[in-house]
């Protein structure tokens, strides 16, 4: 029997990006390795409860274990690697042991590399070194989409045979709608677009804020801003006026009541690994406008309309072409369903187990 460990520190905290790409790769790894007689799974987090976000889930073939006095990074860099010692070691969620040299690592993008977002400065330090130390000895790396590879070829030097992308998937639909959000900020049977993006100056929420703030023709659309605020992405002042709303950090439910009740998703980034609310939008049949980057055309391909991410004339001129085109909404709405076939967590999870029963094949 071969034992591989995983880091499962994510299950400790709120959900975000990373750790919903970790928590369903691990549910459909784990489905998966019940055909599976020779590998075992052993999940390592902190000795702290699971968060609730994660409860409904219960791991069969995964053995999730506590260990260790710490949590958070303390505990990932000192206790994980004494408690997953002579075995190797998974990472899903970017950060991974500096002192642990038999692991494979996860890298969802690399935006700490560059100058493009509003990072601290001792955040992008910190994930810099991890990064760097981390890449040299990992046996393999994980990332999310062809764009996110090329980055990581391009800013750490890694050989691009050791990269292998795999990707995200839409698993919003696991939840049940909370029209609850609807009634909370006066959106039934009002038009609104939809905008998902932190406090950080890469997701570019200021420049759709203030188009919708001063276009004479958007005054009677709302437009719905979800998205935490982190004290690591410095400060991203909000764009005050009538039809804008912040919603904050809400649940997946009410997330999935804003997709499906939204006129389109709005994403201007500026950078992305990848863009799960793209995912997200085709799975609930919601057209898409999107920032004209690299990653953005990978993900969408001919499912959205795409714009200039500096340029707010030209997302003004789509969402106009939107708003008069029926055959065009459907159209891309269509286009999305088909493109979300390339987007599933079990896929991934195949493609995950593969590289595994490959790695410990080597060693034997």
């Amino acid at each position: 029997m071969i034992k591989i460990y995983l880091n499962v520190r994510f299950l400790t905290q709120r959900i975000t990006g990373v750790q919903r790409f970790a928590f369903e790769l691990c549910k459909a790894l784990d489905n998966l390795l019940m055909d599976v007689n020779d590998l075992q799974i052993i999940g390592l987090m902190p000795n702290r409860e699971i968060n609730a976000q994660y409860t409904d889930y219960v791991f069969h073939n995964i053995i999730i274990k506590s260990c260790g006095r710490f949590t958070g990074h303390i505990w990932e860099q000192f206790e994980l690697p004494f408690y997953s010692q002579g075995s190797l070691l998974m990472n899903l969620c970017n950060t991974a042991p500096l002192l642990k040299f038999k692991q494979i690592i996860t890298l969802h993008d690399v935006i700490f590399m560059t100058n493009l977002d509003s990072q601290k400065w001792w955040f992008k330090a910190w994930y810099q070194l991890i990064a760097r130390v981390t890449v040299l000895s990992a046996k393999f790396v994980f990332t999310v989409s062809e764009f996110s590879k090329a980055e990581i070829v391009r800013l750490l030097a890694v050989e691009p045979e050791k990269i292998v992308v795999l990707g995200n998937a839409a698993s919003i639909q696991n939840y049940p709608y909370d029209d609850s959000i609807l009634d909370r900020f006066n959106l039934r049977d009002q038009q609104h677009f939809l905008m998902i993006g932190s406090n950080s100056a890469r997701k570019n929420t200021q420049m759709v804020a203030k188009l919708f703030a001063s276009d004479p023709k958007l005054s009677k659309a709302t437009l719905v801003i979800v998205g935490g605020k982190y004290v690591n992405l410095g400060l991203v002042d909000d764009i005050v006026a009538e039809n804008l709303i912040y919603t904050d950090y809400i649940t997946d439910g009410e997330l999935r009541s804003l997709y499906t009740n939204a006129d389109a998703l709005i994403f201007p980034s500026l950078y992305e690994g990848f863009g799960i609310p793209l995912v997200e939008a085709m799975a609930e049949s919601l057209p898409i406008l999107a920032a004209d980057i690299p990653v953005t055309r990978e993900v969408c391909a001919v499912s959205a309309l795409y714009f200039s991410a500096t340029d707010r004339q030209q997302l003004a001129n789509c969402i106009l072409l939107l708003k008069t085109q029926p055959e065009l909404r459907e159209r891309l709405i269509k286009s999305g369903l088909q493109q979300l076939g390339n987007y599933q967590w079990v896929r991934f999870a195949k493609i995950m187990l593969a590289k595994l029963m490959l790695e410990t094949k080597e060693k034997e």
